[in-house]
């Protein structure tokens, strides 16, 4: 007999687990797709009360039903490798395996929690951060590896970095600026790099588009107050300089400074 208890357990932990273990796959691929809606009812409809007990009702229900249905599985006719414990096991963590490996050194997803990058990325948003090629691989916390300066991707003016601040370890969004040698120039909302003036386009509602190279964006200006519109910086080697795109209500590296060119976790590769 299949043994209801270790079925719950995977109920609890796993709900399409426990149908693999019984041999229901049918079932297992409900509960997935269950499971698949309680993370886009919590990630998209927080302000909806009523899908917070979402989660739990499917919880409960897996662990009920799994031990019904272990009580008259019967495996004396011979048991699959998914109806051991080590077996049904090994799925869970063969997934969280490939996972890890795809976050750590191909692309990240994150949530985004400020306006910083407003307009171009607002809070609440989803972006994908490729990793591949610029050295810093790890995620959940756990760095696997960190590649030498040299061998690392180059990002460019104007594209959308993930990066760790030289003052709190934690990762930032922001737009790269200037590459290391450069000298910026930033004063009434026009930006000067290396002596050229950067393209911009004047919009309305306090928006600004900017051109640098192949990259166009909008930025937006809030509080002709700010003393945050005017400096000179130098971006020494192996530094990047980074601005956020609402630029009169941001800390970015006119307050903190250079970002080392280690601190680079990757660059933005999709937005939704």
């Amino acid at each position: 007999m299949a043994n209801k208890w270790f079925a719950g357990f995977l109920g609890f932990l796993n709900a399409p687990c426990a149908f693999i273990y019984l041999g229901r796959f049918r079932l297992a691929a409900i509960y997935f797709f269950a499971l698949v809606l309680t993370y886009v009812f919590n990630s998209y409809f927080e302000s909806v009360k009523a899908f917070i007990f979402f989660g739990p009702l499917v919880t409960i229900a897996a662990i009920v039903h799994a031990v019904r249905i272990a009580k008259n599985t019967d495996f004396s006719a011979g048991r699959k490798w998914y109806n051991y414990w080590w077996g049904v096991l090994l799925i869970p963590v063969s997934l969280f395996s490939i996972i890890f490996l795809i976050r750590a050194f191909i692309g990240e997803p994150y949530s985004i929690p400020s306006s910083s990058m407003s307009p171009s990325v607002e809070v609440g948003d989803h972006i994908l951060v490729k990793k591949w090629g610029y050295g810093s691989y790890g995620t959940l916390g756990v760095s696997v590896v960190k590649l030498n300066v040299e061998k690392r991707v180059m990002l460019e003016r104007g594209q959308v970095a993930v990066l760790i601040p030289p003052h709190i370890d934690v990762p930032f969004l922001d737009r790269i600026i200037g590459a290391p040698g450069d000298k910026i120039e930033f004063d009434n909302k026009k930006l000067i790099i290396n002596g050229v003036p950067v393209k911009t386009e004047f919009l309305a509602d306090n928006l600004v588009r900017e051109t640098i190279g192949e990259h166009s964006y909008t930025v937006k200006y809030i509080d002709d107050r700010s003393n945050l519109r005017s400096g000179k910086w130098i971006v020494p080697d192996n530094h990047y300089f980074v601005m956020g795109d609402n630029r009169d209500n941001v800390s970015d590296g006119r307050i903190w400074g250079m970002v080392p060119a280690e601190n680079i976790i990757g660059a933005m590769w999709l937005k939704w």
